[in-house]
């Protein structure tokens, strides 16, 4: 548990150097913000609700209602895979595009699928370039890189 809140505490500096959230957090909205992202990444990896409740309480108190049930069904589609079930999972479903929560090629980096409907708008959809968070990226490329996946399972 002491490594886990210090690997926590570590993302959130690393991110906070890059995005400078801490000092300027009304420069983010809940959607894009890094900080709200790496605390519910690690919250719904840990199940620790309390964690992203308490932080939602704090930073977007007219968003608690939403945010929890959002976190509540994620947590019941939440899904650890090694590659080999990744890739299954993957073909199996049909994956063309996935987006991560946190740096898309760190192995606790939750995704999640995004339909696709033709290879015109996997190519607009697809990150160029990768940031710290939110990327889009294909199951190809994840599972060259990674060896463990989260995968939010939810079918949207």
């Amino acid at each position: 548990m002491k490594n886990d809140k210090k690997s926590l505490d570590v993302r959130i500096a690393q991110y906070n150097k890059h995005y400078g959230y801490l000092e300027n957090p009304k420069k983010f909205t809940i959607e894009y913000d890094p900080h709200r992202l790496i605390i519910r990444n690690f919250a719904l990896r840990n199940k620790r609700r309390e964690l992203y409740e308490d932080f939602i309480r704090s930073f977007y108190p007219d968003k608690v209602e939403k945010e929890l049930g959002e976190f509540d069904s994620c947590l019941m589609y939440l899904k650890f895979f090694n590659k080999e079930e990744a890739r299954d999972w993957f073909n199996y479903n049909d994956v063309k595009l996935l987006e991560s929560d946190i740096q898309c090629f760190d192995n606790d980096a939750i995704l999640r699928m995004l339909f696709v409907e033709d290879q015109s708008d996997l190519e607009e959809l697809l990150s160029p370039e990768q940031s710290f968070i939110l990327n889009r990226t294909t199951p190809e490329l994840v599972l060259k890189n990674r060896e463990q996946f989260w995968i939010d399972t939810r079918i949207s």
